[in-house]
């Protein structure tokens, strides 16, 4: 794999980006578009998204406004709609290359998005997608009053932050040895934050996803992976929806004892495995 990374502008943003390229042995054959998490970064994916490299797959990803590498607020997106200028300049850059999508978590609900706006015909369609450990409620676990509150705040001050609850604890099962967690040094500029702006944004998101997405008929490789002690996305939530989904070509996956970022999980290569197994059998 070969990795370039470069500051591009998307609709007035400075956005860094990373580039994931296919070695020089193999050609490229097609792009795959990803979106990290809250408070996440695109960089960490460079040891995740192997599996489409290894297959002639470039794969391109942004840090959003206010993550990673990339300028502004930590936490604070803006509006989703910005999102759009996002997904338009990442089919420019794949060119003629035919391109899929996939995510993480927040990335995940956001690459559901895509998914539902290229089915209405709003966008090109994808080839592929493949989400993991989906952020499908964002106000799950919060009490009704903070919700009211964060509503009413948003309108006032959009970029007032708040804390996720999404700690290292929840993502990652500790080492079975000594209880320890992995430390992510300088090159993970991760965090906790979010604002109740782009909060509210993510409602928006979730409840046009779960309305609009399962009324919807295709045949696209569908991949869903989700850890079974995910406690920040339950897998009760992916059952329900991933049976709601009309698609004809889907596949749900469930890792029994993993929290939410399943690729850093102890058992890992499990779901490396399923990947390998899913794109060989669908690209």
């Amino acid at each position: 794999m070969k990795v370039t990374k470069k500051d591009i502008q998307v609709d007035g943003h400075l956005l860094h980006c990373v580039q994931m390229d296919p070695s020089e042995e193999i050609e490229t054959r097609g792009v795959c578009l990803f979106t990290h998490g809250q408070g996440d970064h695109s960089a960490r994916y460079t040891e995740v998204l192997h599996p489409f490299t290894e297959r002639g797959i470039r794969c391109i990803a942004f840090d959003l406004h206010g993550h990673g590498q990339s300028p502004g607020k930590r936490g604070h997106v803006g509006k989703v709609s910005f999102i759009d200028a996002v997904i338009e300049k990442g089919i420019e850059m794949a060119g003629d290359l035919p391109y899929g999508i996939a995510g993480h978590s927040m990335g995940g609900l956001l690459t559901l998005r895509h998914l539902t706006l290229a089915l209405q015909g709003n966008i090109p369609l994808p080839k592929f997608c493949w989400v993991n450990s989906v952020l499908l409620s964002p106000t799950h676990n919060k009490p009704g009053w903070f919700i009211k509150s964060a509503k009413i705040l948003a309108k006032i001050h959009p970029s007032f932050m708040v804390k996720t609850g999404a700690t290292p604890e929840l993502c990652q099962t500790p080492n079975p040895d000594d209880g320890t967690l992995p430390e992510r040094g300088p090159d993970h500029p991760g965090h906790q934050n979010i604002s109740v702006g782009w909060g509210v944004e993510l409602i928006k998101t979730a409840d046009y996803v779960e309305k609009n997405l399962p009324l919807m008929t295709s045949g696209i490789p569908f991949l869903y992976t989700q850890g079974g002690t995910d406690l920040i996305c339950p897998d009760q939530l992916a059952e329900k929806f991933i049976n709601s989904l009309k698609l004809t070509n889907k596949t749900y996956k469930l890792f029994p004892n993993m929290r939410h970022e399943t690729f850093a999980e102890p058992d890992h290569h499990l779901i490396f495995d399923t990947l390998d197994q899913w794109l060989d059998e669908n690209l």
